[in-house]
Formats: C-alpha cells, structure tokens, sequence
C-alpha cells in the first residue's frame, strides 16, 4: 500500500537534525539555529543558521490532499538522515498542533530532542493562501528556551507554495530574520532571499516510507552570509516534505512514516 494508494496532486494525471546551531531551513529535522544557516526542519532543520509541515484543520488553505505541506492538528512525520553515502546520523519525529499566533490561526511544530538535548517549535502559518512558511522559532532545552527567531512576515521564512506547479517557475522572497537568546535579549537582525525554482512535477520519489509522485523544488540563497547554499526539496500532495537535500552539509532525509489524521497514513 505505496504509490498505488496515494492521493494525486490536483490537475494532474497521476525544516538531518541540525545539531550545530545552524539554520537549514528544513522542517522536519532537528534544525538547531546559529542564524548562520538556513531554516528547513527535518532531521536536519529546526534551526536557523549562516547556512541553508477526516479531521480538518482550521481554514488555513493548506489542509489535506490539496497541499503539498498538509496542516492538520495532531498530524505526524518520521525522518531519517543520513550522509549522503547512506551513513545513518538519526531520526526525528515532527509533531503538529493548531496553535494561535499574534492573534491569527497557525501551527505549533515540534521535534524530538537530537542527541545533544536540544529541540526546536517552530510556528507555521498560511500567507498568500497557499504559502506554508515559518514565522517563529524557539530552540529549547531541559533547562529552558535557549534562542529565539522572529521571520518578517510576510513571506516569513518560506517552506513551499502550493501554486509551484510548473517546471521551470522561479520565485524570489525576502525576509529579514532576528535572532535573541532565551529571555528576548540581545537582537541581532539578518537580511535574508532565496529564490525557489521548480525542477521538477510528479516525479516519482522512493524513500522508506513508500514511493510518491513529487514536486521538486530548488532552494538557493541569495541574500545572507551563506548566499549560494542550494537545498533541494521533494513534496508531495497531500504528504508533505518526502525528501531533502543539504549539499552544504552532505547530508539528505527522507520520510519514513506519516499520520495525518482523516488523510495519509503511510507506510
């Protein structure tokens, strides 16, 4: 029950835990944030460093087989990072809540603790109607919050659009990012770009948790101390982020399991 069972993208036919503080920009690894890196989470992303998420949720416009990031409360992701020879570093477990933020509805996303005890809630909101992107992040401890980054928003820092339908579509956002430490104190503010470029429509993706038709999208920064770092995503309708590339840090996650609940449910 892989590929066969899998909803298809509408109109089609068929943040590697980060755990030196940098923000990669993914958003289902551990992303520990520096503010050097970019903010992916994953196993990998739930920082922000120099370097570069039936049962139906509220009425973000990125709920069930529609989107290619469903936000659904109680909603849960499995990664597992390796190198990229396929060396395994670990696993994180990403977890989903409807939460508010500055008055206006958003989701809480959280991970496991990595193997130095650190673990990142990040707050995902719906801009434009269809764009997931990140607009807060808190790394914590057993002993307390340890950092704090705010993403001007809109566009925040940006997770995927589901309108990034077409091969070849390129587009720029901006963001300024600024970091505190754990009490609020200390700013320290960022310009950030990147662009997203689409290289690719339902491509087929095999990763543990089963194979899945894919958009991918190519990440580069543009703007920042890291300009030039390149991540490459896979996404999926209705799945979420199925696979992901840092070539920075040589490392790569892919989706092992996911429980959305009224919709995927894999393996």
């Amino acid at each position: 029950a892989f590929a066969c069972t899998q909803v298809d993208p509408p109109g089609t036919e068929d943040d590697v835990a980060a755990t030196d503080g940098t923000d990669n920009g993914s958003d289902t690894v551990a992303d520990t944030d520096s503010g050097s890196t970019d903010d992916t989470v994953g196993t990998t992303d739930t920082t922000d460093t120099t370097t570069d998420d039936t049962s139906s949720t509220s009425d973000t416009g990125n709920a069930g087989a529609d989107s290619l990031y469903p936000l659904i409360d109680g909603a849960q992701w499995t990664y597992v990072a390796k190198t990229l020879q396929g060396d395994v570093l670990g696993m994180e477990i990403v977890n989903l809540s409807e939460t508010t933020f500055e008055g206006q509805q958003a989701f809480l996303q959280v991970d496991n603790p990595n193997q130095n005890g650190v673990w990142d809630e990040s707050v995902l909101m719906v801009l434009d109607g269809d764009l997931t992107t990140r607009v807060h992040r808190e790394e914590k401890t057993a002993m307390g919050t340890q950092l704090i980054v705010d993403y001007t928003h809109p566009p925040g820092f940006a997770r995927v659009r589901d309108s990034w339908t077409t091969v070849g579509n390129v587009e720029e956002l901006f963001y300024d990012r600024t970091e505190t430490d754990g009490m609020g104190l200390n700013p320290m503010t960022e310009a950030r770009g990147h662009t997203f470029k689409v290289l690719a429509v339902d491509k087929p993706v095999t990763v543990p948790a089963g194979t899945f038709n894919c958009v991918e999208i190519e990440r580069v920064r543009t703007v920042g101390a890291a300009a030039g770092e390149r991540v490459v995503s896979w996404y999926a309708f209705g799945i979420g982020k199925v696979r992901e590339e840092r070539l920075a840090d040589s490392e790569v996650e892919e989706l092992v399991s996911v429980n959305i609940p009224g919709g995927a449910v894999y393996p």
